[in-house]
């Protein structure tokens, strides 16, 4: 079986998110519902959470809903991509990452994430290498990235 690249992915997206731009673009699933961007924030922490307390199972899900009822959520896909790491699911990962960036390419988090994602595929860790070195001065999110590039081989 061939190895996915870069440009599958691009490819991908493209399907997924690139039609061309409407006047208003369709509601979100959860615009549609009622909720608020607050109430999916509140749910976003809940996932974090989860991660962070070693379930990842749960958080996986509770992403999977929040990235269907709101698909231009690039934190919650950077969130998912990061329960997919926990999951040693690396292609999952990859693709979150590069959902996330395609919706907040200027996000640190969201870069982070994607160079994260990209360490688990060897014919990628230049360009994350790159990426965590562009990070590794930012005041929020440098200090995993100095991790992150200290942990790498040289």
């Amino acid at each position: 079986m061939r190895r996915p690249t870069v440009n599958d992915f691009r490819e991908m997206l493209e399907r997924i998110m690139g039609a061309p731009p409407v006047a208003e673009p369709a509601p979100t699933l959860a615009e549609q519902q009622g909720i608020t961007q607050e109430l999916g924030d509140a749910v976003a922490c809940l996932a974090e959470a989860e991660l962070a307390a070693g379930r990842t199972e749960i958080a996986r899900a509770i992403l999977e809903g929040l990235v269907v009822t709101n698909h231009r959520d690039a934190g919650a896909w950077a969130l998912l991509s990061a329960a997919h790491r926990k999951l040693a699911q690396p292609l999952a990962a990859r693709f979150c990452a590069e959902v996330a960036t395609t919706l907040a390419p200027a996000d640190p988090w969201i870069r982070l994430a994607r160079a994260e994602s990209l360490l688990s595929f060897p014919d990628a860790r230049g360009e994350a290498r790159g990426m965590l070195e562009g990070l590794a001065a930012d005041a929020d999110v440098g200090e995993r990235a100095r991790v992150l590039l200290g942990a790498l081989p040289e």
